[in-house]
């Protein structure tokens, strides 16, 4: 009972608008920083491929 008394009551009250927060960077900065952290995970991504098909190899030289 307690419960449906406070959600009622909460039911009808008026939703305030939320603020945006402003914007404390530059586009070009944030557009700089995207594109070092694409490069950085292609290279990990590059680097994890290589590195799967270096395992592999070894792998079958070592129980084949």
């Amino acid at each position: 009972m307690f419960y449906t008394n406070i959600q009622n009551r909460h039911w009808n009250q008026r939703k305030l608008p939320v603020k945006q927060a402003s914007f404390t960077s530059k586009q070009p900065e944030v557009e700089d920083i995207k594109a070092k952290n694409s490069q950085l995970a292609q290279a990990k991504t590059a680097e994890y491929i290589s590195n799967t098909q270096q395992v592999y190899y070894l792998e079958r030289r070592l129980f084949g």
